[in-house]
């Protein structure tokens, strides 16, 4: 989204903005799929390092963005606050819950409360700016 403003403000501008998303899908189902081998691409998006994990959120994640710059370019506020609170707030769950995450979730192990208190607030702080 920083790089919104050097797009032109109508359709060409959509379409070039989603591309680089729309780029990302592409390899995330190669390597997720198990066609393009790229391990260290499986190790560094997925929590455990398998390729397979790729398929799952980090896909829905991808292609959410990728649907809210084709869809609701630079006119809806809600797709806006949703580029930024998935943007940050998956970050800063990601940084805090490795750090702090002590403490789990009771229905997903593998989530921790730490990173869920920072991912709804980094998300929300990123929504308002």
């Amino acid at each position: 989204m920083l790089c919104w403003p050097l797009f032109s403000p109508g359709p060409r501008g959509a379409i070039m903005a989603t591309l680089i998303p729309g780029a990302n899908i592409v390899r995330i189902i190669l390597t997720g799929s198990g066609l393009w081998k790229d391990e260290a691409t499986a190790k560094s998006m997925s929590r455990f390092g398998d390729h397979r994990e790729l398929l799952k959120g980090l896909l829905y994640y991808v292609t959410t963005i990728s649907f809210a710059c084709a869809i609701c370019w630079r006119i809806s506020p809600v797709a806006i606050a949703a580029i930024c609170n998935l943007c940050a707030g998956d970050g800063m769950a990601d940084i805090v819950g490795r750090r702090f995450g002590k403490q789990k979730l009771p229905y997903n192990r593998n989530k921790s409360v730490a990173g869920s208190i920072a991912m709804a607030l980094s998300g929300f702080v990123a929504s308002l700016a």
